[in-house]
């Protein structure tokens, strides 16, 4: 399996394709990394150093790839962490050109806006440019459960909100829908929840809370 992943990269730590590259590779998967920003740290920390690459460079890059002749290799599309909506419309036109070239190509999505107890930590483009641009394009999104509110538009604590606000973004386009790092009234203090939705039903997976 051959990935184009188009996201960020920090120095200290492991977020974007700094977390991403390793464990796919590991499991035999070949990624293809494209990088957004090069930054210091997470923005999470509330200060980092780096710079957000111009969306002409993520152009030039894929390009360079297409002249290989291998995007018709392409599985699939991977994105996270921006910068900027202009990066976001550089990465739809990357999915555009993969799909071209491999109508069976999946665009996955992370659409990273912010963190409970972080709030927002990204430009204050990218909230709606993820809503009206990336998830309607996208076959796979895989928000946190701050971004399921953020995006659906609503406050979910229970697990019976939770699926109605998953069932909102499914009507966006995106038919599989990953809920990360779910925590609701249902939900044991010790305990953090994956939600899955698709077609075929949805699933919850519960597993124990790590302390950090």
């Amino acid at each position: 399996m051959n990935l184009l992943s188009i996201q960020s990269h920090v120095a200290y730590g492991h977020v974007g394709n700094s977390a991403a590259l390793f464990p796919l590779q590991r499991l035999g998967v070949e990624v293809w990394p494209i990088h957004t920003v090069q930054f210091s740290n997470h923005t999470g920390y509330g200060q980092w150093r780096g710079r957000v690459f111009e969306a002409d460079m993520i152009r030039e890059l894929v390009q360079g790839i297409g002249e290989r002749g291998v995007l018709g290799a392409c599985d699939g599309v991977l994105s996270g962490y921006l910068g900027s909506a202009e990066i976001g419309e550089a990465i739809l036109e990357a999915v555009a050109h993969v799909k071209r070239a491999n109508p069976a190509a999946r665009y996955c999505c992370d659409p990273v806006i912010g963190d409970v107890g972080r709030g927002v930590f990204v430009h204050e483009d990218i909230p709606a440019f993820m809503k009206s641009r990336a998830i309607p394009a996208a076959d796979v999104i895989t928000p946190n459960h701050f971004e399921l509110d953020q995006l659906s538009g609503r406050a979910t604590k229970t697990l019976s909100e939770v699926l109605r606000a998953v069932d909102a973004l499914h009507t966006l386009g995106p038919r599989v829908i990953l809920v990360t790092s779910l925590h609701t009234q249902e939900t044991p203090p010790d305990c953090i929840d994956l939600l899955a939705s698709d077609r075929t039903g949805r699933f919850r997976l519960r597993t124990p809370r790590q302390s950090p």
